[in-house]
């Protein structure tokens, strides 16, 4: 079978269209959970299962990510690879189950303990898909990872369905139809990914030359992931203790449409890692790389915000009760986040695949600090709009802090990134002044124009 090779424009489109799929699910899925449940336990739910993700995330230690990075260089040795990631973790995986048991019945002692069992093996199953989904992606085939992750969440949307239409109102009976999904999609990754794994050499970057020399390259990229959950995750956590879960779960539903706009992002952030790691030796290549990522950003955004905000200006009162139609202006403070988010991507990714990733995990420390700061301070305020207005300052951070790290100066991003921000605000008050969005046109059509006359030349890098 011949290997495939990492490349942006392709990876990202098969990653992007299942993520949307999946977003799609997802959001039908958070629909069923909004009705079948009552809003305190639909809060609850939510904080309980991000909970178990962060404290389980650490067992990842940042290796799927060197995967990811150095893979691409050595495709032949992508099973020894895996295999070797899986075993750490696997190792590492021990103590932190019995850490997060003793954390979970402490804090929530006064729930059922069946919960607390299930949402934390749904999270301990999707970290260890990590490996092989990276090593897929790794070899050209992100169009397998795509698939798999899909098929998660179709099967938990199935059980959800399933559920409600026989009257379940039980959080812990959801908790087993998405744990179902989770471990399914689970084995179907690791027999494919050990199918499409090849170990026709060795040869691996001196990183990979022993476990302690392996963790040690690990290391920032382990660090960063300890603290990466709270990015969106954190503003949760927080109202949880200032405010109710019920505000918990009118964020979480803007916070939805919001996570359903950033899977481009992601998807491109994801393609965009063994693409760059893949040159990561050569700086002509690697700035070449980045410049096709920055231009793809650049199309992007005008299209991003006027359908974010249309789509979700709809979508809500459809499809959620009165009770989360506050959500709409929620929202329109995150889409700004969003487009810090979509813009910060070049420089975001070239941290992670650079010689010195030491970089990205400060990067990540100063945006979860600084949310922190703002929520603590605007929360108690300004209840759930802080929550937005904290995560949006976050999102700032990210995009200027990762260009300040890069050393670029490239100020027309900055610009654009006040432009996004005024226009959400517009938005949120529902102001005609939200059309200044229009101007970030000018630069799109731009990109578009680069890419069309150099996609040749781009396509040899």
């Amino acid at each position: 079978m011949n290997m495939r090779r990492p490349k942006l424009a392709r990876d990202t489109a098969w990653l992007a269209a299942s993520d949307g799929l999946a977003i799609i699910l997802g959001l039908i899925s958070q629909i069923i959970l909004a009705k079948a449940l009552l809003q305190s336990d639909y809060g609850l739910l939510v904080v309980i299962l991000d909970a178990f993700a962060t404290m389980y995330i650490l067992i990842d230690a940042g290796l799927p990510t060197l995967l990811a990075r150095d893979v691409p260089r050595h495709p032949g040795a992508s099973r020894i690879a895996v295999q070797r990631v899986l075993k750490l973790q696997l190792c590492i995986a021990l103590p932190f189950l019995v850490l997060s048991a003793l954390v979970a019945t402490s804090i929530w002692n006064e729930v059922e303990l069946s919960l607390l069992v299930v949402c934390a093996s749904i999270a301990f199953g999707q970290i260890m898909s990590y490996p092989h989904k990276a090593m897929l992606r790794a070899v050209g085939e992100a169009r397998i990872e795509s698939g798999l992750k899909l098929l998660e969440r179709l099967l938990t949307t199935v059980f959800y369905w399933i559920f409600l239409t026989n009257g379940y109102n039980s959080p812990t009976i959801y908790a087993c139809g998405f744990s179902i999904g989770v471990f399914i999609s689970l084995i179907g990754t690791l027999c494919i990914g050990e199918w499409y794994s090849r170990s026709d050499d060795s040869n691996l970057p001196n990183d990979w030359k022993s476990n302690k020399s392996l963790v040690i390259a690990a290391l920032p990229f382990a660090i960063t992931l300890g603290v990466l959950p709270y990015v969106t995750k954190l503003q949760k956590f927080l109202l949880a203790g200032f405010s109710n879960y019920e505000d918990v779960g009118l964020y979480h539903v803007a916070q939805l449409a919001w996570v359903a706009g950033l899977m481009l992002p992601q998807a491109m952030r994801a393609a965009l890692l063994p693409y760059l790691g893949e040159v990561r030796n050569s700086e002509h290549r690697f700035a070449r790389r980045m410049s096709l990522a920055h231009h793809w950003t650049l199309a992007i955004l005008p299209i991003g915000l006027v359908a974010g905000h249309t789509i979700v200006y709809f979508a809500i009162p459809q499809f959620f009760d009165a009770e989360y139609s506050s959500a709409i202006h929620i929202f329109d403070i995150l889409l700004a986040g969003w487009a810090m988010t979509l813009l910060a991507i070049p420089w975001y990714v070239a941290l992670q695949a650079g010689n010195n990733p030491w970089r990205f995990t400060l990067l990540i420390t100063m945006i979860v600090v600084v949310s922190l700061i703002a929520g603590w301070l605007l929360i108690p305020e300004f209840g759930v709009m802080g929550a937005a207005w904290a995560s949006l300052i976050g999102c700032c951070i990210m995009l200027s802090a990762s260009k300040l790290l890069c050393g670029d100066e490239d100020f027309m991003t900055d610009g654009l990134a006040i432009v996004c921000v005024a226009t959400c605000y517009f938005l949120s008050i529902e102001s005609w002044l939200a059309a200044i969005g229009l101007i970030t046109v000018i630069p799109a059509k731009n990109s578009i124009e680069i890419l069309l006359a150099q996609r040749h030349s781009f396509e040899e890098e």
